[in-house]
């Protein structure tokens, strides 16, 4: 009985031991809470995962206390040709078992020059303690050169009374490193009269000038500038001597502009179509007689037309995918007219067939012609070379043609 009583009396001892050890423990902990250093969240670098940064500036925030006084600021600038700002962090450099960080690592911000976006990073043992980045993007300077272009170049009604509309440039186009200027591309409707046009011009710069032909560049006028855009091709020099050209300028730098007007559809067939009469196959290659009108087409824009233009494509139409027998190029009406088309004048699509090996059974193909414009050399062809740049800008041509090939 002795042994029982005193074996409970060492177990309750024990306990009041023990809780007693416990509420030291929780008292400690309250009154001596776990020391936060919040500089060990401070960030030393701010990575996009998006685009490489050209500069940043960091402020780590003030602490004081143990506590965060004044906000960090971080100031991120990305190249100039930056043009979607939205990015993520890429990561961090803190101890992601002791902080977090908000908006998380990967999490894609949008960013609008001016404003910023606040990202907040917290202690996970006790949430109470954060500190603050105000984040911001900005973009570099451009480079000089950069900073002067034509922005816009268009026709507008309110001007050219008789446009149907206002008309926008196609493109404008900038060749690095060339010695005869960049160009401007407007397409204006067959029939326009171009010997009156009045443009609208937008740029960045400090002066804006102009020329026409073998003319000095001369300050653009403030007043309606009035413009005959008709092309005067030399066929020597394979330029037209009637250009029409703008300078933008600063006191550093200059761009050359070239403007190219003419219409979508340059070339102008006399029939969309035709449908020939039989040919025996294995008769070797057979050449349409281009005397008949079918084949007539006429250049109804305002530049030459490099003649040998060849088909850049064939579709077949049926439906058993029969093939292609045919060649066709843009050739010239008279011998006389040289090698080339010039505006207003017609020539001769050359169409010819290989009846060798061709199935038996009936044809029906679209010839595709795709004219480009030849910027250094003004006029239209489809000859693609290193030297000189090929616009593709203008509409295509279709001509259809049925054949039926019967045993020889």
């Amino acid at each position: 009985m002795n042994s029982i009583c005193k074996a409970g009396a060492f177990l309750l001892i024990s306990l009041c031991i023990g809780c007693s050890s416990d509420d030291d423990n929780q008292d400690s902990e309250l009154n001596n809470p776990v020391e936060i250093d919040l500089t060990e969240a401070n960030l030393n670098d701010f990575k996009f995962t998006e685009v490489e940064y050209t500069n940043i500036e960091i402020r780590q925030p003030e602490i004081v206390d143990g506590k965060e006084k004044t906000s960090g600021e971080i100031i991120v600038t990305v190249p100039a040709t930056s043009n979607n700002l939205s990015f993520s962090l890429a990561s961090v450099n803190f101890d992601e078992s002791k902080f977090e960080i908000s908006p998380a690592v990967g999490l894609v911000q949008s960013y609008s020059l001016g404003s910023s976006i606040t990202y907040t990073i917290t202690s996970l043992q006790d949430p109470e303690k954060s500190i603050h980045y105000l984040v911001s993007v900005i973009k570099e300077d451009a480079p000089i050169e950069d900073q002067l272009k034509i922005t816009g170049f268009k026709f507008e009604k309110s001007k050219n009374p008789d446009l149907p509309s206002d008309i926008e440039t196609k493109k404008i186009i900038e060749y690095p490193g060339s010695t005869s200027g960049n160009a401007i591309f407007i397409l204006v409707p067959i029939g326009t009269d171009l010997t009156d046009l009045v443009p609208t011009v937008d740029f960045e710069g400090e002066e804006l000038q102009h020329k026409q032909g073998d003319g000095d560049f001369i300050t653009y006028p403030e007043a309606d500038l009035r413009i005959n855009f008709t092309s005067d091709y030399d066929i020597g020099r394979f330029e037209d001597r009637n250009e029409f050209r703008l300078l933008v300028k600063n006191s550093e730098s200059q761009k050359i502009y070239r403007v190219i007007v003419d219409v979508e559809n340059p070339i102008e067939l006399r029939q969309g179509s035709i449908l020939t009469t039989n040919l025996e196959q294995d008769r070797g290659i057979i050449r349409f007689d281009t005397s008949a009108e079918v084949f007539d087409y006429r250049n109804r824009g305002n530049h030459p037309i490099e003649i040998n233009l060849q088909a850049s494509d064939y579709i077949d139409n049926t439906a058993d995918g029969i093939g292609n027998i045919y060649t066709a190029f843009l050739g010239v009406r008279d011998p006389l007219q040289g090698s080339r088309i010039m505006p207003g004048e017609q020539g001769k699509m050359n169409i010819s067939v290989n009846t060798d090996g061709a199935a038996i059974g009936d044809y029906d193909v679209d010839i595709i012609f795709s004219p480009k414009y030849d910027v250094n050399r003004a006029r239209i062809n489809d000859i693609i070379d290193d030297l000189n740049p090929i616009e593709d800008i203008f509409n295509t041509v279709v001509f259809n043609i049925k054949t039926t090939i019967v045993p020889r």
